[in-house]
């Protein structure tokens, strides 16, 4: 949920793929479509840029190749079985394009995972996405992250290797909230260039008691509501991606964290936080923030939130408390 730090050459990750174009160039529409051509041409003159440059450049070259007006998505057949003629030379092309792209084949999904360096999922800050030994498959390493196309590998199939287009996530963000929304016509934060953290804000308020609720204790989930909204009203990138992620509808679960953090700020005031570092400097906390992690078994500190599930909830709630 913080902005991903990342600023080592990419120029490795290039050169290991090793693109090769030879094979579309066979492609029907290439040999007898201009635009086709012209559309391989800018992409092979402008491979690595697209393959390593920040998403700002993703969305230009994105631009350029969408001013052909080429439909990347792969025709179906009809309900008899049939393709027109333009159908499967498009056909064609686009698989012999995908091919080349192969980020199936081609990206060793565990080792990016270990580059990035990230714990859990950037996306909703629910979820680990840390690699795993898996002693039931011969001790292969495996990781719990799947890369989200951020923008979509069906549409933009060139962009299925660009190193910013892809985003270690867990598999419910990807798979069941995310699928093959649009991105670029629907824009969202980008966790490359953006941090959720900055954007967005967990606030609690208890619920005026009627005829409803007035059965459950005042710290009860019944009696507590929980919004995660926009700093900025008018932010609609953060809200797309709080409605896309369905983000303050699953943190509706997490209530009795936040419930517990309630009873935690009455229970270690500012002094007795103080007495306990004190106490324990040097052996169990090293500084202060060790001190309130342990307390609220989440990291405190806005640059350690992508570091453990639910530290941007319990951050913001701790600060609406006082707790930190």
């Amino acid at each position: 949920m913080i902005k991903i730090q990342y600023q080592k050459s990419l120029d490795d990750y290039f050169k290991k793929l090793d693109l090769s174009f030879n094979d579309l160039k066979t492609s029907t529409l290439y040999n007898s479509n201009a635009k086709y051509k012209e559309c391989v041409t800018y992409i092979e003159k402008n491979l690595k840029t697209i393959i390593c440059e920040k998403p700002n450049v993703l969305r230009e070259h994105i631009n350029k190749i969408n001013s052909l007006s080429i439909n990347f998505i792969l025709n179906r057949k009809t309900k008899d079985g049939s393709l027109t003629t333009v159908q499967q030379n498009e056909n064609e092309f686009i698989k012999k394009l995908r091919k080349i792209f192969d980020y199936d084949n081609k990206i060793d999904k565990p080792e990016f995972a270990k580059e990035i360096g990230l714990t859990c999922c950037p996306y909703c800050n629910r979820e680990y996405i840390f690699r795993i030994y898996d002693d039931k498959k011969n001790a292969e390493l495996r990781t719990l992250a799947v890369l989200d196309h951020y923008y979509d590998k069906g549409k933009y199939p060139y962009l299925a290797l660009s190193f910013y287009n892809l985003i270690p996530s867990c598999n419910i963000c990807n798979s069941k909230f995310k699928t093959t929304v649009d991105f670029k016509e629907n824009k969202h934060l980008h966790p490359y260039e953006d941090s959720f953290n900055e954007k967005a804000r967990f606030t609690k308020f208890f619920n005026n008691v009627n005829s409803e609720n007035k059965k459950f204790d005042l710290l009860s989930k019944e009696r507590i509501s929980l919004a995660l909204k926009p700093l900025n009203a008018n932010d609609s990138a953060t809200q797309n991606t709080i409605d896309t992620f369905r983000l303050e509808t699953l943190y509706q679960e997490h209530k009795d964290i936040v419930l517990e953090l309630i009873q935690k700020a009455q229970v270690y005031n500012e002094s007795y936080i103080d007495e306990l570092y004190q106490k324990y400097e040097g052996t169990l906390f090293k500084n202060r923030e060790d001190v309130l992690r342990h307390i609220t078994s989440g990291y405190m500190e806005d640059q350690d939130i992508n570091k453990r599930p639910l530290s941007k909830l319990i951050k913001d709630i701790s600060e609406e408390l006082d707790l930190i």
